[in-house]
């Protein structure tokens, strides 16, 4: 330990001596290892830690598998076929997610709530963490309303009140009674603030409904694949019983965790490599230091050879250095991964889950610490070995500059390569990401990006109580705050829909085409009919005011628009998108058709086809118009609890959203409204794609800026070395441009053997970027061409400076300096 201490002190001495080498080397390796640990730090979180669950690892979500090979919710009764049926689950849930607006608080607020079945708790072997769960005596149709409410809930509109008798919260036009605070890490869905009973709604009895997630907890002994196989038996049991009336095929087990974080898995573990690469970009860079560093205490080390001294007490200096100066990066590396965790956090466009869990602690620093030693030991054996390559005597026979060269030179070189293949790939990487990104926003999407303000309205709490009733207020409501818009100063349009475009919300069904035929009676009738697959269909399914298109600036294709006709009390009317005119009717005019479109939404009146617009791209500017059906607002509106007016206005859109609050609280004060604008909308829809290019630009561009340190630190080490030979040139002769080009010949050398390697790397690797690419391949040849061209000329650039110094070389000072 003495020995230990003592040459730790001395390579504190020795750093101390080369400020200018020391502060370089902990800057790049803190910048190497800060950035690998911050990264880390999400991937641990996000990826590695447990769920705070017991037993985490046999907690499973179930998806509905539809003949289409599509994944979905499931229906009531397919539900409860599994949960009666299945021999490898010890419990089942069934839970669905809501979003609506609750009184009872400090101030109203806008939620994410939950219907959960009776199993939830037992499934993810939660209680709450204050008061009670429900009793059976509330999980039932007609119950008196109970709510639990999360930990954030509790303590930003409850104010932490530990007395929960007596606190009631209003929504959905219930009271219920607050009975229960969930612990703080109770997180399933992922958004929610509330959970009630599922119960307290009714059941329905389609099988082809779409209606509930299901989350599930296996046996003791069970295993993945065997749950797998007995809900597969269950599934095809049930279709070869019910035919038609179920689209359920098979069923998908998936691990909790998996389906939680498998979207951005492939992400994560990308910028985990990225800044893997760029850690060995920076190693690099410090290597090729201590090998420099090391040329100069070759002297040294023969003497003290020359004296008795082992290799392991030649060696022990240099890993004490090499030791030293990781452990101060590692330091500076977490105080880096601290600020860009926070940086990472801000910047991350709201699709990552588990961000509660994202910190740096202990686990993190010990891979901090774990990847400072390794670093540690592979700079030191390696610059140390290095320097003892040649025998006692040879390093005290032979100049300083002549025994720089040879093994040496030829590793500093081959560093100086690696590092330019590596940049080489990162920045391929980074370009085809940019390049997908200018393809995808140039994109059109059907509507105005300009100039728009939504504003998100999700139920009204204070509503009355009467099905009819409630359905002619909120029409009412709705148009009123519609036409108080228009009258505001700059307003030109204002429309609203159950689901705006980009936003990820909206649903889909099976639509009847009666052709002149009776509508169904009954909802069971309406299933009956659509086992015909030629007079059913499917689509997506909206609900939008008569002013909807307008102020999107969706053309009218053919036929008419909703209109002031178009009351509650008329015949039902609709609308279609081209997509679904011409996948469903390319060989007719569907304007004039009746269509019963029940099963989202209860009614069973037919509507009429009376006009045709044009396509929009509501799932994402990546994917490819949807057919589409709008119904008309003000006809249906049941069930559109929420709902989205959008203003077009001549000036700014953030100057509407303050005047258009107003209105709102003036008509309703207990509906807090959601402001966004267009721009807010589109950018939120490819916000991971910008956050997957910011982050890979910025680790290509700190391996780009180590790589051109790094060859520029090699050819001035060699024109340093070769000073001699330069003098001798000089004076038989050579010129400037001579001398100029023997400097960039060499670094021309590196640069083309760090391409070839970096393009060969790029082709290889960039092929995990394939499913975060749109119109652009993988092997893109003019990103490579454009990303090699500019690493090639700013590496050349780089060369420049000691290529200029070569040529200043005094012949006269060259042959006296030996």
């Amino acid at each position: 330990m003495y020995q230990i201490w003592h040459d730790l002190r001395h390579a504190l001495r020795l750093l101390r001596k080369t400020p200018g080498f020391t502060a370089v080397a902990i800057l790049t390796l803190g910048l190497g290892l800060g950035t690998c640990t911050a990264i880390y730090t999400v991937v641990y979180g996000v990826l590695l830690r447990p769920l705070p669950y017991p037993q985490p690892d046999r907690i499973m979500q179930l998806w509905q598998i539809t003949a289409r090979t599509t994944q979905g919710q499931f229906s009531d009764p397919n539900y409860d076929d599994l949960c009666d049926q299945n021999h490898t689950f010890e419990s089942m849930a069934a839970f669905s997610v809501n979003v609506t607006s609750v009184t009872g608080g400090a101030s109203p607020v806008r939620v994410t709530y939950a219907g959960i079945s009776r199993d939830m708790l037992r499934v993810l072997g939660m209680r709450p963490r204050l008061g009670r769960a429900f009793t059976p005596d509330e999980q039932v149709l007609g119950a008196n309303p109970a709510v639990l409410v999360s930990h954030g809930f509790w303590r930003e509109q409850l104010g932490s009140n530990p007395d929960l008798s007596g606190i009631t919260l209003k929504f959905d036009d219930r009271t219920y009674d607050v009975i229960g605070v969930m612990p703080q890490e109770f997180r399933v869905p992922a958004d929610a603030q509330l959970w009630v009973p599922r119960e307290l709604e009714p059941r329905l009895p389609s099988r082809t409904a779409h209606n509930w997630r299901v989350i599930g907890r296996l046996r003791d002994g069970a295993t993945l694949q065997q749950a797998r196989n007995d809900l597969r038996g269950i599934a095809q049991r049930l279709k070869q019983q019910y035919g038609d009336d179920t689209t359920m095929v098979d069923v998908a087990v998936v691990p909790l965790h998996d389906q939680l974080v498998g979207r951005v898995r492939p992400l994560l573990l990308i910028l985990l490599g990225a800044v893997g690469c760029l850690l060995l970009v920076a190693c690099a860079n410090v290597v090729n230091l201590l090998l420099t560093r090391a040329t100069t205490r070759q002297r040294e080390l023969a003497v003290r050879a020359a004296l008795g001294a082992s290799r392991v007490q030649l060696l022990t200096p240099f890993l004490s250095e090499s030791f030293v100066l990781a452990i101060a990066g590692g330091l500076l590396g977490v105080l880096v991964a601290s600020v860009g965790v926070r940086g990472l956090l801000q910047m991350e466009p709201g699709g990552l889950p588990r961000l509660d869990d994202i910190a740096v602690s202990w686990p993190v620093l010990a891979f901090a610490f774990a990847v400072s030693l390794v670093t540690a030991l592979l700079l030191g054996v390696l610059a140390a070995t290095r320097a003892m390559k040649a025998d006692t005597f040879a390093r005290l026979k032979e100049s300083q500059r002549t025994m720089a060269g040879g093994a040496s030179s030829r590793l500093r070189s081959a560093l100086v390569v690696v590092q330019l293949a590596v940049s080489l790939v990162l920045l391929i990487g980074a370009g085809l990401l940019g390049r997908s990104f200018l393809h995808l926003m140039q994109q059109r999407t059907g509507f105005r990006t300009e100039h728009l303000v939504t504003m998100e309205l999700a139920g009204s709490a204070s509503a009355g109580n009467e099905a009819e009733a409630l359905l002619r207020r909120r029409i009412g409501f709705h148009d009123e705050i519609q036409a108080l818009l228009r009258t505001l100063p700059g307003v030109t349009e204002v429309g609203g829909i159950d689901a705006f475009p980009l936003t990820g919300f909206g649903a889909d069904g099976w639509f009847l085409i009666l052709n002149g035929t009776p509508p169904p009676r009954d909802f069971d009738e309406f299933v009956a009919m659509i086992r015909n697959k030629e007079r059913a269909g499917s689509a997506e399914f909206r609900i939008a005011s008569p002013g909807y298109f307008k102020t999107m600036g969706i053309p009218l294709i053919r036929g008419r628009l909703f209109e002031e006709r178009d009351t509650i009390d008329a015949p039902h009317v609709a609308v279609i998108n081209e997509a679904l005119a011409k996948s469903r009717w390319p060989d007719r005019d569907p304007i004039g058709l009746q269509i019963e479109y029940g099963n989202m939404d209860g009614d069973l009146r037919p509507y009429t086809i009376v006009g045709i617009v044009a396509d929009t791209r509501d799932g994402g500017i990546a994917a490819a118009p949807s057919p589409m059906f709008y119904g008309n607002a003000r006809q249906r509106p049941r069930g559109v609890a929420t709902f989205t007016i959008v203003a077009h206005t001549t000036g700014e859109p953030s100057d509407l959203i303050g005047r258009a609050g107003q209105i709102v609280r003036m008509l309703d004060p207990d509906v807090p409204p959601r402001f966004r604008t267009i721009r807010q909308i589109v950018g939120q829809s490819v916000a991971d794609r910008r956050f997957s290019l910011v982050l890979l630009t910025a680790f290509a561009g700190s391996a780009l800026l180590l790589a051109v340190i790094g060859i520029y630190g090699v050819m001035s080490y060699v024109v340093t070395l070769r000073t001699q030979e330069i003098g001798v040139r000089v004076a038989l002769g050579a010129k400037p441009g001579d001398i100029a080009r023997l400097v960039l010949g060499q670094g021309a050398r590196l640069i083309v053997a760090g391409l070839v390697i970096g393009l060969i790397g790029a082709g290889l690797l960039t092929r995990l970027l394939s499913t975060m690419l749109f119109e652009i391949t993988p092997t893109d040849p003019v990103t490579y061409a454009a990303v090699a061209g500019v690493l090639a000329l700013t590496a050349v650039a780089a060369c420049q400076v000691p290529a200029w110094r070569a040529t200043r070389v005094d012949p006269l000072t060259a042959l006296r300096s030996e």
